[in-house]
């Protein structure tokens, strides 16, 4: 199978690195705007550098391909693909608007191609025992958190190129809840902006909170900051009847009482979402799939409806 990556930052990288050790599959091509991280992407994984999608397809033979690209770059790549009936896996967050998602969801559709997003968390192997608990332990409370620092990238910093905090980063934790507890709705939601000297462009919200109503009754509260330094605070926990879990990217600790079992987190979750992407384009069974491009979009929209009513006031 041939497969081709679009973007040359650190999770194609990441991707790359698991992809390349597959016996099955051949490198042919990588596409980024930037000539030197391209030709050196080329030239450690194999394969051809291109600065745009078209003169990739126009010269390779594509089998499947992976999208990791800035937020608001999405649209013209996805449609790319789309049109010569590639399957591809794209890393989320779906596009740093909902507009863009949209319309590139209507073309997947239509065209009953194989679509994969990069929600990794849903390859945890301990949440097939969260699931189990919660069937017996009836979850009434999600509390979950994205604290950390102000990533590097100028892209990230700016609202209309990242989507911002929640859309861009704390969006795995949207869908870790959907994932487990199913459907929800935003019922508030709040941000603010503070200014900071390190980050002179820097326009996202720097704190934001959004509250969800679950179809199941649970009521959800989710908080971000961008304020720390090197520090990453990221959890999500279910408060049950009589049951404590706590979800983080290293482990799963659930408590009841005394009883305390910390299930850690052993799996290589780009490896397992990347096997289930490349299983379903095998079979040409979208079921094999962590997360299709359809249900991630419930996602985002999520994310987007929370940011959109914040409405960040700036303080100074």
């Amino acid at each position: 199978m041939n497969i081709a990556m679009i973007g040359a930052g650190g999770y194609a990288k990441a991707h790359l690195d698991m992809l390349e050790k597959q016996p099955e599959l051949k490198i042919v091509g990588h596409v980024s705007p930037t000539p030197s991280s391209r030709e050196a992407a080329a030239e450690r994984y194999g394969g051809r550098a291109y600065g745009h999608c078209k003169d990739l397809l126009d010269n390779e033979q594509v089998d499947a391909a992976w999208i990791s690209v800035p937020p608001h770059v999405h649209g013209e790549i996805e449609k790319a693909f789309i049109d010569r009936g590639i399957p591809f896996l794209v890393e989320k967050p779906l596009s740093a608007d909902l507009e863009t998602a949209e319309r590139i969801a209507t073309q997947i559709k239509a065209s009953g191609l194989i679509v994969a997003v990069g929600y990794k968390f849903r390859a945890m192997s301990a949440l097939a025992e969260v699931k189990s608990a919660i069937k017996k332990h009836s979850p009434h409370l999600m509390l979950a958190a994205w604290h950390g620092d102000t990533p590097g990238v100028s892209w990230w910093q700016r609202q209309d190129q990242s989507g911002g905090q929640i859309v861009e980063q704390a969006t795995h934790l949207v869908d870790l809840a959907r994932y487990l507890l199913g459907e929800a709705r935003v019922i508030g939601a709040t941000a603010s902006y503070q200014a900071r000297a390190a980050y002179p462009n820097l326009d996202v919200a720097t704190s934001s909170t959004g509250t969800l109503k679950f179809a199941n009754g649970v009521t959800g509260f989710l908080s971000a900051s961008c304020l720390l330094k090197d520090v990453n605070d990221i959890y999500l926990k279910l408060i049950c009847e009589g049951l404590l879990i706590t979800i983080r990217p290293q482990s799963v600790v659930v408590e009841a009482g005394s009883e305390r079992r910390e299930l850690r987190v052993k799996d290589d979750l780009v490896a397992l979402e990347n096997m289930a992407f490349l299983e379903a384009v095998r079979n040409n069974d979208p079921t094999k799939l962590l997360s299709s491009y359809e249900d991630a979009l419930l996602t985002h929209r999520l994310c987007v409806d929370m940011r959109e009513m914040a409405m960040p006031q700036r303080v100074h």
